[in-house]
């Protein structure tokens, strides 16, 4: 899960210094000296550090017990490589006697994210019968050891019903040997922004907590079918703190993004032209001071579904919406029930442009491992009534985390995060190819307004009103640099299209999709005529 807490900048920039002495120097210090930054670095849960001493250790004095061990553990906890923890956690478990019953439970998750379920059950299960012999002490890890079984049983049924799907990485113009998350895209899939933990980030600090650099929020370009290399969103979206991306309005037009530097909370940007405007925070009750790390909005900008630990939900991680009031101020939030929240942790939700269907991910319902993907439906127009969630399947999930989902218009490609054996070093942005859409058919309509006369690009928005019950749907903006404008019209119903820009006469018309048949694009461009010109 991405945006930490930040320490004392002072106490960051001191670790730093000392983590840098060590990793270009650690191999002229003594044994004595090695194995005292690595103890103190894994004791401290400080996995990052730890690993590269302990492999230091491993390569100097091979097969030594209590270098083994730690090295499993830590693989486990960064990067979640299982392949090489087992290697290390196979080798104790020959003489499992001189290692600590938590052995088991590591051997139990390394298998676990091997997705080899029933031989994690039979480790978690020795782990558990050392436990209970002081079962009051370990009263918190026993029941968690239980959920980890129940996740394997998951698992095991989930398998059997294995999805048809293709997915890709999205390479190493997006991706790096560091985490990245949060991918948001632009309704037409040219844009993508998502957050990455690289040492370039914004004041280069690294974060005491996990040993991670401070997040960053990253932009790239799609041309034909090939990203550009991702660039740093740049100072008005980046600071020396965590910034993270969060969510993208179907247009481009304005991102919302959670920062942690001084306080936490989500902060909006716009798209001015080319220039993304500084971030500014989101007034009302949705910030707090508790943990909110990721969020969505809806199309029209009128509402916003987010998770926080809050007071008063169901357990961990709950999803809230919010309704953005007349004043830009955002309504208390109302919690979405028991059918979505459980009491574990419910996190990244992102509601399709047919403003009907959420994806999530959780860590409750019946998730295999870590962070599940998951889809529910709104039982009607309000967004606050949902029908019971279904897990999205293997192998879009796996027992590691798969998390922040994006979907596009049609449906048929997901972008999200997680961690994979073909990936670049920790978590990476994949892209899955469905042929099968659970989402509503829609109607996107791509193109440019410029003024009739010059043909000059426009700067307008454009609002989506539903004639049945006169709601406004949707509220697009064009670009004031290329006129580009992009909006998505759910099947079934009728609308009313309202262009405005100052200085231009008002543009109405009226698109139906009651007979839509699939997933279709249009390509419109408009003209506006200057008020100056007559009738």
């Amino acid at each position: 899960m991405f945006s930490k807490k930040i320490g004392s900048i002072f106490i960051l920039i001191i670790s730093i210094a000392l983590f840098s002495t060590n990793v270009f120097s650690q191999t002229s210090l003594s044994r004595v000296e090695l194995e005292t930054n690595a103890d103190y670095t894994f004791k401290s849960k400080d996995y990052y550090h730890a690993l590269p001493l302990f492999l230091t250790l491993d390569s100097l004095y091979p097969n030594v017990p209590k270098y083994i061990f730690p090295l499993g553990v830590c693989y486990i906890n960064t990067t979640g490589d299982q392949k090489n923890a087992l290697k290390y956690l196979e080798q104790c478990k020959l003489k499992s006697s001189q290692y600590p019953p938590t052995l088991h439970y590591y051997l139990g998750r390394a298998y676990h994210l091997s997705h080899r379920f029933d031989d994690a059950i039979v480790e978690y299960e020795l782990c558990l019968s050392h436990l209970y012999k002081k079962k009051k002490q370990y009263a918190y890890i026993i029941k968690d050891i239980y959920r980890e079984i129940e996740m394997c049983e998951n698992g095991k049924q989930l398998i059997k019903d294995e999805l048809i799907i293709d997915i890709q990485n999205l390479g190493p113009k997006i991706n790096s040997n560091y985490p990245e998350y949060a991918p948001v895209l632009t309704l037409d899939e040219k844009e993508l922004i998502f957050t990455s933990c690289r040492p370039e980030t914004t004041g280069g600090l690294i974060d005491t907590e996990d040993g991670l650099y401070f997040e960053d929020v990253y932009i790239s370009s799609k041309k034909d079918s090939s990203w550009s290399t991702a660039i740093n969103m740049g100072s008005s979206i980046n600071t020396i703190g965590h910034d993270a991306s969060v969510s993208l309005t179907p247009d481009g037009q304005q991102l919302l993004i959670y920062r942690y530097e001084n306080e936490a909370g989500f902060l909006l940007s716009k798209l001015d032209g080319v220039t993304w405007l500084p971030a500014e925070e989101l007034l009302g009750e949705v910030n707090s001071k508790f943990y909110e790390p990721s969020a969505c909005l809806t199309k029209d900008g009128s509402f916003l579904i987010f998770s926080s630990n809050r007071p008063g939900g169901y357990g961990g991680l709950d999803l809230y919406i919010s309704k953005k009031l007349v004043n830009n101020e955002w309504a208390r939030p109302i919690n979405l029930g028991p059918v979505i929240n459980t009491k574990y942790d419910e996190d990244s939700p992102f509601l399709h442009s047919d403003g009907r269907t959420l994806y999530f991910s959780s860590n409750g319902h019946n998730s295999m491992g870590g962070f599940d993907m998951f889809v529910s439906k709104s039982l009607s127009d309000s967004t606050i009534s949902w029908d019971k969630p279904v897990n999205v399947g293997y192998p879009l999930n796996s027992a590691h985390d798969d998390i922040h989902f994006s979907l596009s218009a049609d449906g048929r490609r997901i972008y999200f995060a997680s961690i994979r054996p073909e990936g670049f070093g920790d978590r990476d942005i994949y892209m899955a190819t469905i042929e099968q859409t659970k989402v509503l058919d829609v109607l996107v309509i791509v193109g440019v307004i410029q003024d009739s006369i010059s043909k000059q690009p426009i700067s307008a928005s454009i609002e989506v009103v539903d004639t049945g019950n006169n709601s406004i749907v949707g509220i697009y903006h064009s670009n004031k640099v290329t006129g580009k404008y992009i909006m998505a019209l759910p099947e079934g119903g009728k609308y009313r299209i309202s262009i405005q820009s100052p200085n231009y006469k008002v543009c109405d018309d009226v698109i139906t999709t009651k007979e839509l048949s699939g997933y279709q694009e249009r390509e419109t461009n408009i003209n506006l005529c200057p008020d100056i010109i007559k009738e």
